[in-house]
C-alpha cells in the first residue's frame, strides 16, 4: 500500500465508508501496531498496514472490533499526523498517561448485588451459591444457574398486614437481573436499585427504583404495573422499556422497545405532562426540569449497557466520565479545560479501563490513574 492509498482509507475510514475489510484493517492494525519512533516514514506505516491487510486475507472471517471513537477531531488528527509520518498514539507519552500506566489498570464491572430482605437482614447475591437463598413466609427466593434472582410460591406481609418489600442494590461496578414475583424480567445497572413487593396483591403492581433499570413485563389489564422515579411515573401496557434515572445525570429519560407505556411527571408545569403523555415503540420520553417532552429513540445506544457495550453517540467527555464512572467504580476529578469534543463509538464494557483511555487520548484528552481515581486533563 503506497502513501496515497494509505491517505485514501484514513479518509474513508473517517467519513463511514469503508468496507467492513477495510474497517477490519485500519483496527485490527490499531490494535496490534508497536510504538515507533516520532520520524517514522509513511512508507512504514503503509508497510506494517500491508502486513496486517496480509494476515486477515488468509482468514476466511473477520472479527471487527467496534472499539474506536469516530469523531471529525480525532479522525482529522489521524489522518493528519500520518501524513507527516506518525500516529500521536505513537507520540511519546508522559510515564503518568493512562497508555503507559497498564500496570495501574481497573478492571471491567461485573454481576454485584445486595439484596435487603423486609426483616432488614441484607445479603450478598455475588457470594450466594445457586439454589434457595432465603425464604420469606412461604416464598422462596432463588438465585438461577444464570445468577438471575427469581420468586417461587405464596408472599407472606408484614406484621401489621402490611406487604412485605425487598429491595435490590447494585453497587458501582455492579449489574443483576431479578425476575419479579409477577414475572416481569429486570435487569439492573450499576449503582441502581429496585424495592418490590415480595407479592402483588390489589390492583396494581408497583416498584420504586433509582439509576437504569431496563424492564421486560408480563402484562395484566386488571393490575397496572408502575415503576416510580424521582421525577416521573411509568404505567406499563404491555411492554419493554429502559428507564435512566441516575441522580448525576441532567434528565430522566424512558425509552419504550415494545407495547405502549404511559409517562407523567407530578411536578411537571402542564396538566398534560402531569397526566402523561403514552409513548409509542421507537419513543423516548425526557423529564428535565419539570418539562416533560417526547422525541424518536436510539434504541441502539439506550439499550448498550444490557447488551455489553457502551455506546457513545455525540457524547462529550464528561458523559462519557459519568458512564465509566459508574461501570469502573472510580473517581473522577478533572483539571484544566477540556476540549469541546463530542464522540461517537461503541467499546465493549469488559474492557479493561485503561484500554477505553487509550482511545479516547486520541482527542487531545489525557488520563491518569492512581488506584480507583481517575484524573482528567487537556
Amino acid at each position: 500500500m503506497n502513501k496515497q492509498d494509505l491517505i485514501e482509507l484514513l479518509k474513508r475510514y473517517d467519513q463511514g465508508l469503508c468496507s467492513d475489510q477495510e474497517k477490519a484493517w485500519v483496527e485490527t492494525w490499531y490494535l496490534n501496531y508497536e510504538p515507533q519512533p516520532l520520524d517514522t516514514s509513511i512508507e512504514v506505516l503503509s508497510a506494517d498496514l500491508d502486513e496486517v491487510e496480509q494476515k486477515l486475507i488468509e482468514h476466511t472471517t473477520f472479527r471487527r472490533i467496534p472499539l474506536w471513537p469516530r469523531i471529525a477531531a480525532a479522525a482529522s488528527i489521524v489522518i493528519f499526523l500520518s501524513i507527516g509520518g506518525y500516529f500521536l498514539l505513537h507520540k511519546p507519552a508522559p510515564v503518568q498517561t493512562a497508555q503507559n500506566q497498564m500496570h495501574n489498570d481497573v478492571a471491567p464491572g461485573g454481576n454485584k448485588a445486595i439484596i435487603t430482605l423486609s426483616n432488614g437482614k441484607k445479603i450478598s447475591l455475588t457470594d450466594a451459591s445457586k439454589g434457595t437463598i432465603t425464604k420469606e413466609g412461604n416464598t422462596i427466593i432463588k438465585k438461577t444457574n444464570d445468577g438471575t434472582v427469581s420468586y417461587e410460591g405464596s408472599a407472606p406481609t408484614g406484621t401489621t398486614g402490611q406487604l412485605a418489600y425487598n429491595t435490590i442494590a447494585i453497587p458501582r461496578g455492579g449489574q443483576w437481573t431479578v425476575i419479579l414475583p409477577d414475572g416481569t424480567k429486570a435487569m439492573l445497572d450499576a449503582a441502581s436499585s429496585i424495592k418490590y413487593p415480595v407479592s402483588f396483591p390489589g390492583n396494581e403492581r408497583k416498584v420504586e427504583i433509582t439509576g437504569q433499570v431496563y424492564f421486560e413485563v408480563v402484562h395484566n389489564a386488571a393490575k397496572p404495573f408502575r415503576v416510580v422515579t424521582k421525577e416521573q411515573v411509568i404505567e406499563d401496557i404491555g411492554t419493554k422499556f429502559n428507564i435512566n434515572a441516575y441522580d448525576d445525570e441532567p434528565a430522566v429519560k424512558t425509552t419504550l422497545v415494545e407495547g405502549a407505556v404511559r409517562v407523567s411527571s407530578p411536578g411537571a408545569h402542564s396538566v398534560l405532562e402531569t397526566a402523561g403523555v403514552i409513548l409509542k415503540p421507537g419513543e423516548q420520553s425526557v423529564v428535565q426540569n419539570n418539562k416533560l417532552t417526547v422525541s424518536a429513540a436510539n434504541i441502539e445506544e439506550t439499550l448498550a449497557w444490557k447488551n455489553g457495550y457502551f455506546k457513545f453517540n455525540d457524547d462529550s467527555v464528561e458523559s462519557i466520565m459519568r458512564k465509566l464512572s459508574r461501570w469502573y467504580d472510580i473517581e473522577v476529578e478533572y483539571k484544566g479545560d477540556l476540549p469541546d469534543i463530542k464522540f461517537d463509538g461503541e467499546i465493549p464494557r469488559n474492557t479493561g479501563l485503561s484500554q477505553v483511555l487509550k482511545v479516547l487520548e486520541l482527542a487531545n484528552v489525557h488520563f491518569t490513574i492512581q488506584g480507583k481515581k481517575l484524573t482528567v486533563t487537556p
